[in-house]
């Protein structure tokens, strides 16, 4: 049965007046229940609430005093209203029942309540502690839960006192150390856990890592601990582990009171890790490898390389040694680390072939490919042969020995040895694999820069024996050339240079270039310069020269394509005739004077068949004056202008004409400055006029008249009569020939004058005859009954060499008679 208990709700009735008096007796009671943490009422001898403390107010909804001379058994339970009045009937209660709360809510309650008893011993009220049940079950079962992922957490756990002492570990963290919880408590992590420390250079210890989480407030997420596992009994695991330990502080009421923290094992992850950091740096290092040695086509350089890569990374000493034809090992490549001091006196020397004994290691490789490990040389120092080899290792404090054959294809072709010693490493599984990897790859480097060598030394020789020796000797001109192939690691090119004499006494100089490497470069070479010779000697014009080469080099293959200058050098005149099939301009240095870069009239490569023809251009070369000419291997190279090469060229050949040969070293010099490496092969031809024009030549304008032919007669004894030849029997030929000569330029060439060239060269005279007719003379046999057609047929059989050469505007007909040396004639 339930009774009526207005509610807290503001509208209840007020309490009685004499309750409402009382209360100022029981207030140092409520001021001393206030301090309790717990729900606490006090009720008289009739069931009416004296005090309730700030706890119970909260707990029973009846804030703001409201409580104050209400009947606790208003409006409640039957059950509730029994055990209250058993309670103040002096029987002491604890139970739980349904409490009706001040906001008419019901909600089950703990009680537990006292009797109060006057001095006479009748009863006088009661005081009972109150508890939310509800609440209480839900602690509990959070506490359960809270312990029981404690203790199960698959994460290892611990908790700290403010002392930075173990109070608590789960577990998972027994597990992970192999300590039980009874010998963690109370001790610091180094005490219980001596073995422990924050991995990293310079990491402070764990401890102070708790210390000062616990001062500052501050957590220290992901602190590396590295740890060493213990056995069962205590011993030692079988090798280190890694754990990552978070920690933060724990605090209550706002106060620190110990330090939390979360531990996993992450070992395998960081082996992981490292095993792929090493797996990269190994790939990493094998691509560095591959790139270093097919960087080079030299096989010096490829095993100097070698041992490169090798040393530090692999060994503290390093040497590669090649098989030679009679069996014998040459030194080829040694490397020693910068921290190790070697004695001289116990090291093979590079370049030295050495034999080694029956069953020494070296030899073995070599013979067997057998590779030789001496792992630890202090626990097997036999394994070390005797000699100079044991005394290398004793002087360097050697400790592990790798030897490596060098195969290729089934075929050793040398031995990579491999030593550590002041490094302390000794050859494992995994460095004895790389070093196999990287000697595995080194060989078939070595052995193409050795198969190219060959190669390129056969190319070289081919071309070599295409181009002369020694340029031949050219009266009135000096000439010097250098020709170098690429360098080491490109193949041969096609560049040459000429001198070629010309039987009219004048000179063709050549330089050409055949684009392309290798010996097909080569071949086209070969036939292109003998086509020019061929073809010089005809004597034509240049451009004519350079078109019929057009057609010549079109024919040899599709595509082929080549650059020229052709000049012909003219002493009689002192000038110079060029054309240019696309090659690099020649330069020309004036005696006394700056070089100058003849950029002329340049017509497209030779082989391109474009039609558009080519054109001469002409310029004085005077005595003493300078001419290069050179491919553009010397003066061109990737990333840079070919115009600065030119430039830095032209100023090398400012002076030193006096010594071609040295002026043409330090011409090569200048363009390996601008190109190093020389990554094209070069050709550079200088030459210098050294004709005296005024001395040695005369020469006169006759008119288109018959009465010319006798001034022309006299001009040419007259200039034999100054050389010292009028008794020479050169000179009663040279007249009927030069009457001969003229008297056919003024009979064709009626409409303009002609030009007499007179020149003595040394043992012979070269006479010219220069008319305004282009027809060219022919040969012919003339008959008995014929008035003439026997000039030249006189001219053929009295001079050495005749011939004639068509010009722009006219002809030039040359004949050549044999004189005596110009000293002797002197004398």
């Amino acid at each position: 049965m339930t009774s009526t208990l207005p509610r807290d709700d503001g509208d209840a009735a007020p309490p009685p007046a004499e309750a409402r008096s009382g209360l100022h007796r029981v207030q140092p009671l409520r001021d001393v229940l206030d301090a309790l943490a717990v729900a606490t009422i006090v009720l008289d001898v009739d069931g009416v609430l004296v005090v309730c403390n700030t706890a119970a107010e909260e707990l029973l909804h009846l804030p703001g005093g409201r409580w104050a001379g209400r009947s606790v058994f208003l409006g409640q339970e039957d059950g509730f209203v029994e055990a209250v009045r058993r309670l103040l009937a002096g029987e002491p209660m604890a139970r739980e029942t349904p409490v009706r709360l001040g906001d008419g809510t019901v909600r089950a309650l703990s009680w537990k309540g006292t009797p109060l008893r006057a001095p006479d011993g009748r009863p006088s009220g009661a005081v009972a502690v109150i508890e939310d049940t509800g609440r209480r079950q839900a602690a509990r079962r959070d506490l359960a839960l809270v312990d029981a992922l404690f203790r199960e957490a698959p994460v290892g756990l611990a908790v700290f006192d403010t002392s930075g002492r173990f109070t608590r570990i789960n577990r998972a963290l027994e597990q992970l150390d192999g300590l039980p919880d009874a010998e963690h408590r109370g001790q610091t992590i180094a005490q219980a856990l001596p073995g422990v420390s924050a991995a990293g250079d310079g990491a402070p210890p764990v401890d102070e890592v708790v210390g000062r989480v616990l001062r500052t407030g501050d957590p220290a997420p992901d602190v590396q601990i590295v740890s060493r596992a213990r056995g069962e009994e205590g011993e030692t695991g079988d090798g280190d582990r890694t754990w990552l330990g978070s920690f933060f502080r724990l605090e209550h009421g706002g106060q620190p009171v110990g330090v939390g923290s979360i531990i996993r094992e992450v070992t395998a992850q960081r082996r992981a890790e490292q095993e792929r950091a090493e797996a990269a740096e190994r790939l990493a290092f094998i691509v560095r490898a591959g790139e270093l040695l097919a960087g080079s086509l030299d096989p010096k350089l490829t095993m100097s390389n070698l041992c490169d890569l090798i040393v530090p990374a692999l060994a503290d000493h390093a040497f590669v040694d090649l098989i030679e034809e009679g069996g014998g090992l040459r030194r080829m490549a040694i490397r020693h680390s910068d921290a190790v001091t070697v004695p001289a006196e116990a090291v093979r020397r590079v370049g030295q072939v050495y034999d080694y004994p029956h069953g020494h290691p070296l030899r073995r490789a070599a013979e067997l490919g057998e590779p030789h490990l001496v792992a630890d040389v202090a626990a097997s120092p036999e394994e070390v042969p005797q000699g100079k080899d044991a005394g290398f290792v004793r002087a360097v404090g050697g400790r592990s020995v790798l030897v490596l054959p060098m195969m290729v294809a089934g075929q050793v072709i040398g031995v990579t040895t491999m030593v550590f010693s002041q490094s302390g490493r000794r050859y494992g599984p995994v460095e004895a694999e790389l070093a196999r990897d990287l000697v595995n790859r080194a060989s078939v480097a070595v052995a193409n820069a050795l198969s190219y060598e060959q190669q390129r030394s056969a190319a070289v020789a081919l071309q070599r024996s295409l181009l002369p020796d020694v340029l031949p000797g050219v009266e009135g001109l000096e000439a010097a050339w250098r020709y170098l192939p690429g360098a080491t690691g490109t193949q041969v090119g096609g560049d040459w240079a000429d001198v070629v004499p010309l039987p009219s006494g004048r000179v063709a100089i050549v330089v050409g270039d055949v684009m392309g490497r290798g010996l097909h470069a080569a071949a086209v070479m070969g036939q292109v310069r003998t086509a020019v010779r061929v073809l010089a000697y005809q004597d034509p014009p240049p451009s004519e020269v350079l078109r019929a080469l057009d057609l010549a080099v079109a024919g040899l293959a599709e595509g082929q394509i080549v650059t020229c200058v052709y000049a012909v050098f003219d002493p009689g005149r002192g000038t110079l005739t060029l054309a240019s099939a696309g090659h690099v301009p020649p330069i020309i240095v004036p005696p006394g004077g700056e070089p100058e870069v003849l950029r002329g009239p340049v017509g497209v490569p030779l082989g391109v068949r474009a039609d558009l023809g080519y054109e001469d251009f002409e310029v004085p070369m005077p005595t003493g004056t300078g001419l290069a000419l050179y491919t553009d291997g010397l003066v061109e190279a990737p990333g840079q202008d070919v115009d600065d090469g030119i430039a830095r060229l032209a100023d090398a050949l400012h002076g030193g004409w006096d010594d071609l040969e040295t002026l043409c070293d330090k011409a090569v010099q200048a363009g390996a400055q601008h190109a190093p490496g020389r990554p094209d092969d070069v050709a550079v031809l200088l030459v210098r006029a050294s004709f005296g024009q005024d001395e040695l030549v005369v020469s006169a304008t006759l008119p288109p008249d018959p009465a010319a032919v006798s001034p022309a007669r006299a001009m040419f004894s007259a200039a034999l009569e100054r050389w010292g030849l009028a008794d020479d029997p050169a000179a009663i030929a040279g007249e009927l020939l030069v009457s001969e000569v003229v008297t056919n330029a003024i009979r064709y060439a009626p409409r303009g004058s002609c030009q007499l060239l007179v020149r003595r060269a040394d043992r012979s005279l070269h006479i010219e005859v220069r008319d305004s007719d282009t027809r060219l003379p022919r040969l012919r046999h003339a008959s008995f009954e014929d008035e003439g057609g026997r000039g030249l047929a006189l001219v053929q059989a009295l001079s050495r060499d005749w011939g004639a050469r068509a010009l722009p505007d006219g002809k030039v007909v040359w004949f050549t008679l044999d004189a005596p040396p110009v000293d002797a004639a002197a004398g």
